[in-house]
C-alpha cells in the first residue's frame, strides 16, 4: 500500500477537498486545520517512518498551498465569511443563493471551529438588491438566536 499523503497524490487532494467542504473552510485558510484535525492525515502518519514524517508533511503542506493559490482550484468552493458571535466565538459560514424573477432564497451553513452548527435559511426580493449582501445581513442578524440555526446535513 502506497503512502497517500505524498505531495501531488490524488488521494491527498480528494481528502483535502472533501474535508474543506465538510468543515466550511476556504482552501488557503484550511491547510493547517486539515493537517491538525483530518482523519485522513492521522490515518496516514503511522504508515510513514518517523524520520520521513516532517519532510513529507511539509511537502504535502506546500503542495496544498500551491493548489490553494490556483484560481481554478479555489473556484469550486463557496466563499467563506467570518463573524463573531456575542459569546465571543468566531463563526464561519457559507451562503448558497437561488435567484429567480421573484427574488432570492438562501441557505447559510455555519461552523464554529470544527463543529458544524447548522443552517439559517431566508428569502428576499426587491429592485436592484444585492442578494449576497442581503443574505449575509440576515444570516449575521439571526446567528445570535439559538432557535434560528437548524441542524441539517453538511
Amino acid at each position: 500500500m502506497g503512502i497517500k499523503l505524498k505531495a501531488g497524490s490524488m488521494e491527498l487532494e480528494v481528502a483535502y477537498i472533501e474535508w474543506l467542504r465538510e468543515q466550511g473552510y476556504n482552501p488557503a485558510e484550511g491547510i493547517d486545520s486539515f493537517f491538525d484535525e483530518s482523519e485522513f492525515v492521522h490515518a496516514q502518519l503511522p504508515m510513514i517512518h518517523e524520520s520521513e514524517q516532517a519532510q513529507l508533511l511539509e511537502e504535502a503542506r506546500l503542495h496544498l498551498k500551491r493548489r490553494s493559490a490556483d484560481p481554478q482550484f479555489t473556484a469550486q468552493f463557496p466563499i467563506v465569511y467570518h463573524c463573531s458571535h456575542e459569546s465571543g466565538r468566531d463563526l464561519r459560514y457559507t451562503v448558497t443563493l437561488a435567484i429567480s424573477d421573484q427574488g432570492a432564497e438562501w441557505v447559510g451553513r455555519i461552523w464554529s471551529g470544527s463543529e458544524y452548527l447548522g443552517e439559517i435559511v431566508g428569502t428576499g426580493s426587491g429592485p436592484h438588491v444585492n442578494y449576497i449582501e442581503l443574505a449575509r445581513m440576515h444570516i449575521e442578524s439571526q446567528i445570535v438566536r439559538p432557535d434560528a440555526i437548524v441542524r441539517q446535513g453538511t
